[in-house]
């Protein structure tokens, strides 16, 4: 807030956890402007339904208990505030309109994390007509290299340190120095028993090991004998960026925090699910989400991944089986498949791929392999209207990859915006065919290429579930799933452009098919 005040400072970044306060800090400065220093406000969401209800919920109510703000209060509308003396507009990351309407001297955008590609520089720019305006940034982080961790990183980078109250050594408050007992007591049978184990967290000094119990005395101790450090001596000083994590407010108590880790990690390892270790780090300690953290160095990754069990052998714990096919361009029509079985807890087994030529063949490989049809799906990159046409009459399912990191959507249970690796439309197969009087609608599934991808990657390196290759799998699939290489690029402002280089092996260029003759 000391530096929202300063017009020598024009760029604040705040990455840092959930439920911390940092968007009530923000409404502080808001409205401090509007009483102290009076200039066109706006504040921006990233969707409509989400500025709708914070507007209603939030940040209304701050501004009529706020006896100053109110004084000055002439309108409220559905698009913002008037005040004596400035407007105070309120917009949306999907609206252009709305982001490129009004120059703004006092600019807060929130939960940038979830903008549409592009759409925070857009609105950055309507802070050029004053000398002394201020872009507020704040948001849960996301991924390395987004708009808002770019953002961050580009400011002075400062983070929460305190001393320690048993030798004064002075120190980043970090998770990894977070403690707690695994032992018979704690975890019988393998189990945790929390009530048992919340009385052995605590935090150990890096110096000295002064163990910092998880009390609020203890809690408050850390808020009250600190300070913010910058780790980026090399930003210019009109940008300030700030990061924190959830053992940082003394209303959190760090069991829940352990709590949710160890939930995580057994969603990761059990159940193959990385939603909730995505969540942990990016809400919970503050940080983007860094892949490469997470995956183990060299080539021999898939190896590992081979089980005791050939094809065709029977599987006491399958579920269920899943049929994937591609359609490929080159040399004619031929299709890619690859079918997986499914079982308890994240575990799948590789059971057949191969190629074949026509839609019918690749019907009969579903049959053969006993796939529920409502379980086979086939990619529509290529020649789409006809692929529509056989998902339409054997009710396989459409399937599209997007270069989209995620598509928003709205949780229904609790309203909030949500992030989606896929999403659900409706297509028309009979588009573009001659004599269609009847247009029927088919679903398509749209997924996220890069997340998707990422996901594969955290099971292929056996970082969650059990997945599994037979030991017998042929060079050609092991080096089809490694022909691709993830590579991250970043532009001259330090944004990540996210691109991905695909090389082929050699023995993977042989399993192709030969190009015809000139192409």
């Amino acid at each position: 807030m000391e530096d929202f005040a300063n017009n020598a400072i024009r760029d604040i970044a705040v990455q840092c956890a959930a439920q911390s306060a940092k968007t009530q800090t923000v409404m502080n400065c808001a409205c401090w402007a509007i009483a102290e220093d009076p200039g066109p406000a706006m504040w921006v969401t990233a969707t409509k339904d989400e500025l709708r209800d914070f507007l209603r919920d939030r940040l209304t109510p701050t501004f009529e208990t706020c006896r100053p703000v109110k004084e000055r209060l002439s309108e409220v509308t559905l698009t913002g505030f008037a005040f004596d003396g400035m407007p105070f507009y309120a917009g949306w990351s999907g609206s252009k309109a709305r982001l490129q309407s009004k120059p703004i001297r006092w600019l807060f955008a929130d939960e940038v994390r979830n903008y549409a590609p592009g759409r925070l520089e857009m609105v950055l720019k309507r802070t050029r007509s004053f000398w002394n305006s201020r872009r507020f940034l704040i948001s849960t982080p996301g991924t390395k290299g987004d708009a808002m961790d770019t953002a961050y990183r580009a400011g002075d980078q400062r983070v929460w340190h305190f001393e320690c109250p048993a030798c004064q050594h002075l120190q980043p408050l970090k998770f990894e120095q977070l403690k707690w007992d695994s032992n018979d007591l704690t975890k019988p049978e393998g189990k945790w028993r929390f009530d048992v184990l919340a009385g052995t967290i605590r935090f150990e000094c890096a110096g000295c090991g002064h163990r910092i119990k998880d009390t609020p005395v203890d809690r408050r101790w850390i808020e009250n004998h600190g300070r913010f450090v910058p780790q980026n001596p090399n930003a210019p000083r009109s940008r300030v960026s700030y990061t924190w994590n959830a053992l940082l407010p003394h209303w959190i108590e760090w069991r829940a925090i352990v709590e949710e880790f160890l939930g995580a990690v057994d969603a990761m390892r059990m159940g193959g699910d990385i939603e909730p270790m995505f969540t942990f780090v990016t809400e919970t300690l503050g940080e983007p989400w860094d892949l490469d953290r997470w995956l183990v160095t060299g080539d021999d990754y898939l190896q590992e991944r081979k089980a005791d069990y050939d094809f065709g052998d029977p599987w006491p714990l399958e579920k269920t089986r899943f049929l994937a096919a591609d359609r490929q361009a080159r040399a004619g029509e031929h299709y890619f498949w690859v079918a997986r079985a499914f079982g308890p807890g994240g575990a799948s087994r590789l059971i057949g791929y191969g190629r074949c030529n026509t839609t019918s063949e690749l019907e009969e490989v579903r049959r053969q392999l006993n796939v529920p049809v409502v379980n086979a799906m086939v990619d529509t990159g290529f020649k789409a209207s006809e692929v529509y046409r056989f998902c339409l009459g054997t009710g396989w399912k459409a399937m599209k990859g997007d270069d989209a990191e995620w598509f928003l959507a709205q949780d229904p249970r609790t309203g909030k915006t949500v992030r989606r690796v896929w999403r659900r439309v409706l297509v028309d197969p009979t588009l573009g065919a001659r004599r269609s009087r009847v247009r029927r609608h088919l679903p398509l599934f749209q997924w996220s290429n890069p997340s998707l991808k990422d996901h594969l990657a955290l099971f292929t390196h056996g970082v969650v579930g059990q997945w599994t290759l037979p030991r017998k799998v042929g060079r050609d699939y092991l080096d089809q799933m490694t022909a691709e290489v993830r590579e991250e690029r970043e532009d001259s402002r330090g944004r990540n452009t996210g691109v991905r280089i695909r090389f082929l092996t050699d023995q993977a260029e042989r399993w192709l098919p030969p190009a015809p003759e000139g192409t």
